[in-house]
């Protein structure tokens, strides 16, 4: 079996990162599949505080500090060889992918694929929708539910998993950037580090505007780097 060694310099200039691997050198085992960079999208209005009565389509936008991290995020990303830029259909999402793509100059800018969306909520037994309080206290407990016509944190998961699946075919031993939400981010960096689902959020809710790092290879998937955040 093919052990590549693979180095990441983690600490730059105007970059924060929080709750990364320090001082750990990854040994990857197998041939490297997919290097991904993994983002959460950058601040919305809808992260800060708000009146009550803004419309949603405007709290699906990037606030001047978030226009700013997607900025930041795309400087630091222009030289890591990024061959496509996916992101969750929702505004801020591709607000951050579109400002990723136009600074690193990829001619093909940004996809949007369903599978990185946040999960879908869903109704509680009451019939009322769920809130993210119930979600977290449904974890707290262990468990991960589906709510009624929503999703579990596993099932967002799944789809996530098999379009990065998919990529490896379509972009094989290249890097990409994904844009997606705080809980698609958990899954996914909690699959890697095979934490139980049910501890995903709170050990990998990494901040807006930040990057992380993986590696899927053959033989598994290797977290570089996790919530780095980037300043101009």
């Amino acid at each position: 079996m093919k052990i590549l060694l693979v180095i990441f310099l983690v600490f730059v200039n105007g970059c924060h990162s929080r709750n990364i691997h320090e001082d750990i050198v990854p040994v990857i085992h197998g041939k490297v599949l997919l290097r991904v960079y993994l983002v959460r999208h950058a601040e919305a209005k809808k992260n800060v505080v708000h009146v009550p009565w803004t419309p949603e389509k405007e709290l699906d936008t990037l606030t001047v500090e978030g226009q700013r991290q997607a900025v930041a995020i795309g400087k630091f990303l222009k030289d890591k060889g990024i061959v496509a830029i996916l992101s969750s259909p929702a505004g801020r999402t591709s607000e951050t992918a579109k400002a990723i793509g136009q600074v690193i100059g990829l001619k093909e800018g940004y996809e949007v694929d369903p599978a990185f969306t946040s999960l879908r909520g869903g109704k509680g037994q009451d019939g009322n929708q769920i809130s993210w309080a119930w979600r977290e206290k449904q974890w707290a407990l262990g468990q991960d539910p589906r709510p009624e016509g929503g999703e579990s944190l596993s099932d967002g998961e799944i789809r996530a998993k098999g379009a990065l699946n998919k990529l490896t075919e379509s972009f094989p031993g290249n890097a990409v950037v994904i844009v997606s939400h705080g809980d698609i981010c958990a899954a996914l960096l909690g699959y890697a580090e095979n934490i139980p689902m049910s501890k995903r959020y709170a050990r990998h809710n990494v901040p807006t505007g930040s990057v992380s790092v993986f590696i899927m290879t053959h033989t598994g998937w290797y977290v570089i780097e996790e919530g780095r955040q980037l300043f101009e």
